[in-house]
């Protein structure tokens, strides 16, 4: 029997689970991660590598930034941690720091608090 573009559709079935379930534990891996994310090292990590791009803080309205700031992140669109982990961890333009899932929970944790 064949399946897709003309490929076995034994074979196909079985990469298609194997890439959702792979993308299913890396989800609930960000999930996790933001759940127990420290907020306070999140503002730390931000000072020290977003601060060149972002405002980090909530009394930074004087500061010029060539991103958005961090309040204006964390009040857009009904926050989402871990889309914020997904940005923040994936590939980033200009961004000075490769964090770990870990970090960039942190990170998210911090811009939550600004909401």
């Amino acid at each position: 029997m064949t399946g897709y573009a003309g490929g076995d559709r034994r074979i196909a079935l079985p990469t298609i689970t194997r890439a959702l379930i792979s993308f299913a534990t890396l989800l609930s891996a960000f999930a996790a991660s933001a759940l127990a994310a420290d907020a306070d090292r999140g503002r730390q990590l931000a000072a020290a590598h977003c601060a060149p791009c972002h405002v980090v803080g909530r009394d930074g309205r004087g500061e010029v930034a060539v991103a958005p700031p961090f309040e204006t992140i964390a009040r857009k669109h009904g926050f989402d941690a871990t889309a914020i982990v997904r940005a923040i961890a994936g590939p980033h333009p200009r961004m000075n720091f490769a964090p770990r899932p870990a970090e960039a929970a942190d990170v998210a944790a911090y811009i939550a608090t600004l909401k």
